[in-house]
């Protein structure tokens, strides 16, 4: 195995953060993207916390489309049924009949800590998603024009430190989280020290909104320009 393949393989068994806790309610599905994969997050009506591949395996419709009934996800489309396992419960054309027993969504392991919801694309991820600490909390996310390991490139010759996972990035009270997105784009959530007044707050937005500016431009290579 090459060493692209090597660094894809180990990227798919690790964790990610897909999203804030605070965004996903009860009842809510969202679409999300890591690595290129679209993932629909779901939280049925008891709290419970799902992320799966978004497509419905009947005829491929995102299943971020679909909606929430009680502990089940239905497509919107031909309002098939299933349940937190991923499996079909339940087929509205055929109501008497017992649901197609390969009609199963593909399900990612998923877990919730510190305010953030935290997913991997291996069956079996290493270990739990990193921990922050009590005493950082979510506060805004950015789209940035880099990979994910050239953004912590640029967050180390920074000065920033690692935390537990090549994705967590920490300077004193501030820590960033990169979600690789597809190549040569990234979402960086930024969580900041839990009561940060709200001028702490807007200033540690407003520094990261700097450093991603500079960090994108630091990696860019001039264009070069033909005159006649």
């Amino acid at each position: 195995m090459n060493q692209t393949a090597d660094t894809a393989a180990a990227s798919y068994a690790d964790w990610f953060p897909v999203e804030f806790s605070r965004n996903l309610l009860p009842g809510q599905v969202l679409q999300s993207t890591l690595l290129g994969h679209e993932l629909a997050l779901w939280r049925s009506a008891s709290g419970a916390m799902e992320a799966w591949e978004n497509r419905c395996p009947h005829r491929g419709v995102r299943l971020s489309l679909g909606f929430v009934v009680g502990e089940t996800l239905v497509c919107r489309y031909h309002g098939w049924r299933y349940g937190r396992d991923g499996h079909c419960v339940s087929v509205p054309s055929s109501p008497k009949h017992a649901s197609p027993p390969a009609a199963c969504a593909r399900t990612y392991p998923s877990r919730e800590s510190d305010g953030i919801v935290w997913a991997s694309l291996a069956r079996m991820p290493a270990g739990y998603p990193p921990r922050l600490g009590e005493g950082l909390v979510p506060s805004r996310s950015f789209t940035v024009d880099l990979d994910a390991d050239t953004f912590a490139l640029q967050a180390e010759r920074a000065g920033w430190l690692q935390g537990q996972s090549t994705c967590v990035w920490q300077e004193g009270a501030l820590a960033l989280l990169i979600q690789p997105l597809l190549p040569g784009t990234s979402i960086v959530h930024l969580l900041v020290a839990r009561g940060a007044s709200s001028l702490d707050k807007q200033r540690a937005i407003e520094s990261t909104k700097t450093h991603i500016a500079q960090w994108t431009a630091a990696t860019r290579t001039p264009r070069e320009t033909e005159h006649a």
